[in-house]
């Protein structure tokens, strides 16, 4: 949730917040915060899509670091949103004002977006490093509070709502701790790691209000505002004579121009009991439904912030404790359902299966808001303005899902009424038009074409893995792809592309296919190298080149592809190109609606990895260099080293793309061409290309571009040196050029 100004409050009162050493303990990490902090502090790349390879890298150096002072974390996660819709006008700001800075980005002005993809990829890491985590039912907070305390373990996250919660191992602020691992000794005398942080005790706080014990600590998250208070119902409070009798009177330090909290907090610790402070709130106001108002707010602030299970209710305890070294988030599970029941919108009872596949992390949180409340928000990313939004190309994979995901809800409404209209058979989804974002209904489809009638929810379980997997085929249209050694998670990438070139509004051009390609090959060279051997994914055609090439010449295609990963700087004379982008923000829409398709069905396809398949940087880099190449084609050839099997492997994937494409699904690649900037001189060579002059579509490097080409894979980070996160930068990109030689 988050309490106004309370963050700021504790920032300049560091008395409160005692050093400690984090090691040998749980901690339970606030996941929505976590995912949040390592992408945005260790400088990923927002602005071209996301480089989702650097990001998956992060999260393992993080969780490496932890395990160096052996820590071990427990990852909670926010579910869906309450049903009683008391944050909705909250939800909906934070959605306009991350539209308004992606439109911003997009213009070439500062801002920063999360890209769509970054939970799953965030939950698939997870999963790969065997790392528990857990997603509530709906907001994570109270049950991350329960949780800490029935493990004796402090929490980890970024949302002041943890400064109010009775945490009894208390309250670590990410940014408190110094990622930088220290050495300590022990009495006998063997080293131990340890992280540098400072940890929140309630009673830290408290003890400045006696009289109030912790009864102070739902009161001032009352007075200063949440999300399930509107503030302004204080105002007349805020303006009586008790408040301004006691401006200058604290033990605290508060800058004069905070004038709320000082305010709140003087009069609070004035205060000689919890009803007396009640009484005076209540003597400000008139009427008997301000009255009432103000009570509901306490109230449920009250309720809000106590920690205490409800007997019946699903135990994050018991989840860990019980599945402890068992294999979790896998769909064949059975895990016990619990005795509380979640209604969908209309009235149905949520199927048990599905409750405890949300709970694993199988199924995206926003599935269950498109079930209990029949809305979804489409999160705005960068993409060109005046362009359609770029989830309108993969509406009919939504209307598909939303087919299965409502259908046990209509069955109910129809059973009620027997007539359906507005939003209770419907979606109501708010996506961008233009600058604005809007309100749609989308309504779900019951059929598939090829198929017929779509899967109940309640009998997903049930349903043949065949036909499963027949839904995706058909819905996404994938043709049998005339490739040998194709896994069936390439299988579903390649149906994707199709899917998205088919789709796209406006039409891509060739350049982003052929990027898209040569992205899939780039990303895979990169792992083998890095790590040394396969992915642990099926083989498929590309995994199997890669890995039966020389070292040497597979460092050599690395290196030259390496130079388009490097960011590019956008200013006035060269700025970002957001029709290009556009092109890719398509295909993330596609690929996350897909995703969420197959994890919807129980996984008939194994999940394709986005680390594996979409890296912004390059392909916004990449798709640039090939509109300035005379024979693009050749080019490519070169890139990825004649004498090896790699441009055999390109040129079958793009054979099996194109063969299923007729020449009218792409847009006129002149335009694009017209769009860069052509050089003053013919012997001028191109940012990224490395080539000669005299050969401008032949990849050739001399000892010299070969120093260069080494020195501009290094990842400069921009971090300023407080930033606590700053320690985790030390393995970036310089560092896998060193792990290959």
């Amino acid at each position: 949730m988050g309490i106004s100004g309370l963050t700021t409050f504790m920032d300049d009162n560091l008395q409160l917040i005692k050093e400690y050493p984090l090691h040998d303990t749980k901690v339970i990490i606030d996941g929505n915060n976590l995912y949040h902090l390592l992408f945005y502090n260790n400088h990923v790349d927002f602005l071209h899509g996301g480089d989702y390879d650097q990001y998956a890298r992060k999260i393992k150096e993080f969780f490496n670091t932890l395990q160096s002072c052996n820590i071990e974390p427990y990852v909670v996660f926010d579910g869906g949103y309450e049903q009683d819709d008391k944050k909705f006008k909250t939800i909906l700001k934070r959605v306009e004002q991350r539209l308004e800075m992606a439109m911003l980005l997009a213009k070439g002005q500062r801002g920063k977006v999360m890209p769509i993809l970054a939970y799953d990829t965030f939950r698939a890491v997870l999963l790969e490093i065997n790392v528990p985590f857990a997603v509530c039912d709906f907001e994570a907070d109270k049950e991350i509070g329960i949780l800490a305390n029935q493990f004796n373990c402090p929490v980890l996250s970024y949302d002041s709502d943890f400064y109010i919660l009775p945490l009894s191992a208390g309250f670590i602020p990410f940014d408190s701790v110094n990622f930088a691992l220290q050495e300590g000794i022990r009495e006998d005398d063997s080293v131990y790691h340890f992280l540098p942080a400072r940890r929140y005790h309630v009673d830290n706080f408290v003890k400045f209000f006696p009289a109030l014990g912790r009864n102070v600590l739902p009161l001032l998250a009352t007075l200063l505002g949440n999300d399930y208070v509107d503030i302004r119902i204080f105002q007349s409070f805020y303006s009586s004579t008790c408040m301004r009798s006691h401006v200058e009177k604290t033990h605290f330090n508060i800058p004069k121009a905070h004038t709320k909290m000082l305010k709140v907090i003087s009069w609070l610790e004035s205060l000689k009991t919890y009803d007396e402070g009640i009484e005076k709130i209540m003597s400000t106001v008139s009427t008997q439904a301000q009255k009432e108002t103000i009570t509901s707010a306490i109230r449920k602030t009250v309720e809000a912030f106590t920690p205490k299970g409800t007997e019946g209710g699903f135990s994050l305890y018991a989840y860990f404790v019980e599945n402890e070294n068992k294999e979790l988030h896998r769909p064949e599970r059975k895990l016990q359902s619990d005795q509380i029941s979640i209604k969908g919108y209309n009235g149905s009872t949520i199927p048990g299966w599905y409750i405890q596949y949300h709970r694993q992390g199988i199924l995206p949180p926003s599935s269950l808001d498109i079930i209990t409340l029949h809305r979804k928000f489409l999160l705005p990313q960068v993409e060109h303005p005046k362009s359609p939004s770029s989830y309108h190309c993969c509406v009919k994979l939504r209307e598909c899902m939303y087919g299965i995901l409502l259908s046990d809800d209509l069955a109910q409404l129809e059973m009620k009424e027997g007539k359906v209209i507005s939003r209770k058979c419907a979606v109501e989804e708010y996506d961008r038009e233009g600058y604005q974002l809007r309100k749609h209904m989308v309504s779900p489809d019951k059929t598939v074409e090829g198929y017929g009638v779509l899967p109940q929810l309640s009998d997903i379980p049930d349903v043949l893995p065949l036909d499963k997997e027949k839904i995706i085929r058909l819905a996404l249209n994938i043709p049998i792809f005339n490739i040998e050694h194709i896994s069936r998670d390439l299988e579903i990438v390649l149906g994707v592309v199709l899917f998205w070139i088919k789709n796209a509004q406006p039409k891509v051009t060739e350049y982003h296919l052929k990027a898209v390609l040569v992205c899939l090959i780039m990303l895979k060279v990169k792992w083998v190298l890095i790590h040394h051997g396969a992915t642990g994914c099926d083989k498929n055609l590309i995994e199997e080149a890669v890995l039966s090439m020389p070292t040497e010449t597979v460092k050599e295609v690395r290196t030259r592809l390496h130079l388009y990963n490097t960011r590019p700087e956008h200013n006035k004379k060269h700025p970002v190109d957001s029709d290009l982008i556009h092109g890719f923000a398509q295909l993330q829409t596609c690929l996350l609606t897909a995703m969420h398709l197959n994890f919807l069905l129980l996984c008939p396809f194994p999940s394709p990895c986005i680390s594996h398949i979409f890296s912004g940087t390059f392909l916004y880099n990449f798709c640039l260099e090939l509109q300035k190449r005379r024979s693009p084609d050749m080019f490519i050839q070169d890139l990825l080293s004649k004498d090896s099997v790699l441009p055999n492997v390109y040129q079958s994937l793009y054979d099996a793309v194109m063969n299923s494409l007729d020449s009218e699904r792409f847009t006129d690649e002149l335009k694009y061409k017209k769009r860069s900037k052509a050089p003053k001189a013919k012997n001028k060579q191109s940012k990224f290309s490395g080539s000669s002059a005299k050969s401008p579509d032949n990849v050739v490097f001399s000892h010299e571009e070969k120093k260069k080409s080494k020195s501009s894979a290094q990842y400069m980070t921009n971090c300023s040196l407080t930033n606590r996160f700053a320690a985790l930068d030390l393995f970036d990109d310089s560092a896998d050029e060193s792990d290959e030689n």
